[in-house]
């Protein structure tokens, strides 16, 4: 009798524990999502990825939480879907507008993603475990990306075609007399945001004395390699705003920044990137010619130039237009570039999600914790590029806006 009574409990408990276990999995997977876009169907251009596949997997922790997940995230979760849903609508209700499978996938990514991010807010914020699973998949995504970029130049893009490590649009790109490589993100400005989220990630695993740490300094290599193949400064600029943001959260809660030690560190990395750069196509030139002013001030000029058409067109259409691909738009393909997450998403999902999205984005940032440098990287880096695009930022973005809701959690 006595074995029976003691079973009832242990079976009892085999529910919460397979939860438990498929929510740091689901964890995971969305974090090797948001930085390693690797491709489902090989050869396929624009096909499914990593990103899609983790985001679907997901899904069922709206309701695997549901219970544990406190009160605000589900709420903030029904909100943030109704208010997208009725984006949607509004949005498709005006006379003429058209809906296809571009428009379909575009607006089950932002309102799944808006669902899941709340259940997984909730959970990074209570969870130790299931954070540092999410922080650690960042990293570890971030240097198997930089890895494939690598790999492309040393067997070449064919054969990482055929199997899903690469993209026909991805790669090699010249610029201004200047390669520029890719990767898998097919653009170097996207590649670069993907891996420089090792820097929050690396600084985020990093517990005391951080600035001394194995995470952090992996992330900030990986980060300076990243932008030696990829040349965005957009992205080496939200990496460093990301690690004075740990700064600035080490003197919130009184930590020690250890100035000599994190020199000493940056100096070792830096040397390190340059002795990789050995024996290959090396060229200090190169790299010293993005941090031209001249050029610097020609490129922002344009941005500008950018901002401007972008806004006339928000202006024109509030309630946005919704997801058209560049080659649906013919002539006008230009106007599917913003150079800015905040209009895009104004552009495409209105003028008041993206709104609410930056609003929160700020919120979230202002909370000095161990989630602060991740959502100073997300300002910066969706203050210069359109990433709000792949599921991958799109999910992010969703999260960083939920975690705005959060108890402040000690790094």
């Amino acid at each position: 009798m006595s074995d029976v009574v003691t079973a009832r409990p242990r079976g009892g408990r085999r529910g919460p524990h397979l939860g438990r276990l498929y929510g740091r999995s689901a964890v995971v997977l969305l974090g090797l999502g948001v930085t390693l876009p690797l491709f489902l169907t090989p050869g396929r251009l624009s096909g499914p990825r990593l990103g899609d596949l983790a985001l679907a997997i997901a899904v069922p922790m709206i309701v695997v939480e549901w219970r544990r997940t406190r009160a605000a995230f589900r709420l903030v979760g029904a909100a943030a879907a109704f208010f997208l849903m009725a984006s949607l609508l509004a949005q498709q209700s005006r006379a003429g507008a058209d809906f296809d499978a571009g428009d379909a996938v575009f607006w089950f990514r932002w309102i799944a993603a808006s669902l899941v991010a709340a259940s997984v807010g909730d959970l990074l914020a209570r969870d130790e475990t299931a954070r540092r699973l999410f922080f650690a998949a960042i990293l570890f995504g971030s240097a198997v990306h930089l890895a494939t970029s690598a790999l492309s130049v040393l067997i070449g893009r064919e054969a990482l075609q055929a199997a899903g490590l690469a993209s026909p649009r991805a790669m090699g790109t010249t610029v201004a007399a200047q390669v520029r490589i890719t990767t898998l993100a097919e653009h170097p400005n996207a590649a670069m945001a993907m891996i420089g989220l090792a820097v929050p990630a690396g600084v985020a695993l990093a517990r005391g004395r951080w600035s001394r740490r194995f995470t952090t300094w992996t992330g900030v290599g990986l980060a300076l390699l990243g932008f030696v193949g990829t040349l965005s400064r957009a992205g080496l600029m939200a990496a460093g705003m990301a690690w004075l943001a740990r700064i600035v959260v080490g003197w919130r809660w009184r930590e020690r920044f250890d100035t000599p030690g994190a020199l000493l560190a940056l100096c070792v990395v830096v040397a390190g990137v340059l002795m990789l750069q050995i024996g290959g196509e090396f060229d200090i030139e190169r790299l010293a010619a993005r941090f031209d002013w001249a050029a610097a001030a020609d490129n922002l000029a344009g941005r500008m130039e950018t901002w401007r058409r972008t806004l006339a067109l928000i202006a024109d259409q509030p309630l946005g237009e919704g997801w058209t691909t560049a080659q649906d738009m013919g002539a006008h393909r230009a106007r599917s570039v913003s150079h800015n997450g905040y209009l895009f998403t104004a552009r495409t999902a209105g003028l008041a999600a993206a709104t609410v999205l930056l609003v929160l984005h700020l919120i979230s940032a202002a909370r000095m914790d161990v989630f602060t440098p991740l959502s100073v990287y997300l300002l910066a880096a969706m203050g210069s590029e359109d990433l709000a695009q792949g599921t991958g930022f799109v999910f992010l973005s969703c999260l960083v806006a939920a975690l705005a809701w959060r108890r402040p959690t000690p790094p």
